[in-house]
């Protein structure tokens, strides 16, 4: 019997994430747009991102990717699983201590001190979600998806209220540290309702030997990620102050992170599906042109939205920031480039080449912060903290061109033939933003709103209408 994904596993479980993805942007959008326009101005939203940026990075050296080994690997036992997690809890708990006796001695010495103690409190998250990690990992190699999708609703519910609740009640910036705390009591609560798993007391380090090999050479490459993908924030804020990061940061909200988002959709169930094809290149490159031209659509399309519309975007949803919309238009070019390479690290971790991506971060995680400093000493006298965006426009590049050579060479593929499988959807995509943007710019009298619904209308029918004559296929293979 074949243990490869069936089609309509695979449809399924990108159905469920798609579901989960679509309520968790819409909830953290209405939360952002709620707490940035009644209770968190413009510097103190600054402030948080001084200390909300090491988060990323701290979950990713907490879990070590060892709940990616779980899902990789084949060869499940108690001893291997219970070391692993007795692993994952010492690390958290160890990085716990070293904030709660860190802080006292910080504080005094930060501008911000309230930054030093944000980050104790969300250090006890990285203790806490010990509670799910390993029944998660089993449940995606299941490829239990509706599950998981299920309680991730349910747990972004609680950050959203969370969120919304401290804020209200004046705990200002705090509401970014304690609502994703309730993400993960109610996430622990639900993995553990419907995967229950109890750690053994048993720890072999030699039998889990190849689980921790490949999880530290797939968790370099996520601290790595972590790393690029959100020192750009602690730059802009030394260079140009709260003020300008808070602008920055909404500019990277309203493109970069959605991408991550919708990307997600993609990536969660892209891995264990490619460690299960990870013996059929064909399959593998099958499913990576799938993956590709679903996430490119997607990425395209909401990227030409803001690419477009980023006045009305600013204007109706976040007024105080105006000044963020030439940053948000200089991230969509970035945004084209993150389509494709959200999916390449899932192949390269599934088929057992984790290295590969490490390579492909660690050039990143160089090249991108030097392209952030020379940016801000070179072009920041003229152009201010988007002169950081359009670092990321002129660095990104050079990373994303060895993650697609990697790629390649890892399936035995060429350039031109993967550029042949998905150049006509990205033709799709650009020409409904081509004829987007000419309607956007003969409905200029209109309001606000009204651009914004036909921009994203006008995107959405024309490249769909090309794309259904073209005859593409946007579903995963079976």
């Amino acid at each position: 019997m074949s243990s490869h994904p069936t089609g309509a596993q695979v449809k399924r479980g990108l159905a469920w994430i798609g579901v989960a993805s679509s309520l968790v942007s819409v909830l953290d959008f209405l939360a952002l747009l709620i707490i940035l326009n009644r209770w968190v101005s413009k510097d103190d939203y600054g402030i948080a991102t001084m200390c909300t940026w090491v988060f990323p990075i701290l979950d990713q050296a907490t879990d070590l990717g060892l709940s990616a080994a779980v899902i990789q690997r084949d060869d499940h036992s108690d001893t291997k699983l219970a070391t692993v997690f007795w692993l994952s809890l010492g690390l958290g708990s160890s990085l716990f201590a070293l904030f709660v006796i860190g802080a006292p001695i910080a504080a005094p010495l930060i501008d911000h001190p309230i930054v030093a103690w944000m980050m104790v409190v969300y250090a006890s998250k990285l203790v806490i979600q010990n509670a799910y990690f390993i029944p998660v990992a089993l449940m995606k190699r299941e490829l239990r998806f509706k599950e998981l999708s299920v309680i991730r609703i349910v747990a972004n519910l609680a950050e959203f209220a969370g969120k919304i609740g401290f804020a209200a009640a004046g705990f200002g910036i705090w509401c970014f540290v304690l609502g994703p705390l309730a993400r993960v009591v109610v996430t622990s609560i639900g993995v553990q309702l419907r995967h229950p798993w109890r750690p053994r007391w048993l720890f072999d380090l030699r039998d889990a030997t190849d689980y921790i090999s490949f999880g530290l050479k797939s968790s370099g490459s996520a601290i790595l990620f972590a790393f690029y993908t959100n020192i750009d924030y602690p730059i802009v804020g030394a260079f140009f102050g709260e003020g300008a990061l808070g602008l920055y940061r909404i500019a990277y909200e309203v493109v970069l992170e959605p991408v991550r988002i919708i990307s997600a959709v993609v990536v969660d169930i892209a891995f264990p599906v490619f460690a299960k094809l990870r013996y059929d290149p064909k399959a593998l490159t099958a499913q990576l042109v799938s993956f590709t031209r679903l996430n490119l659509v997607a990425v395209l399309s909401y990227a030409a939205i803001m690419l477009i519309a980023a006045e009305e975007v600013i204007g109706l949803f976040f007024p105080e920031y105006h000044g963020a919309e030439l940053a948000i238009r200089i991230l969509c070019i970035v945004a084209v480039l993150r389509a494709i390479s959200f999916v390449v690290p899932p192949l390269l971790d599934g088929v057992g080449r984790p290295e590969r991506t490490f390579t492909y971060m660690l050039i990143a995680a160089i090249a991108l912060p030097i392209s952030y400093v020379v940016g801000a000493i070179v072009l920041g006298p003229y152009l201010g903290f988007e002169a950081v965006a359009v670092a990321w426009a002129v660095g990104y590049p050079i990373a994303f061109a060895v993650l697609i050579y990697l790629a390649l060479t890892t399936l035995g593929w060429t350039i031109r033939a993967y550029l042949r499988a998905v150049l006509g959807v990205i033709s799709c995509t650009v020409a409904g933003g081509v004829a987007a943007f000419v309607v956007h710019d003969l409905i200029g009298s209109f309001a606000p709103w009204l651009r914004l619904a036909i921009t994203a209308a006008v995107i959405v029918v024309v490249t769909g209408a090309l794309l259904t004559t073209q005859g593409y296929r946007m579903r995963p293979r079976s």
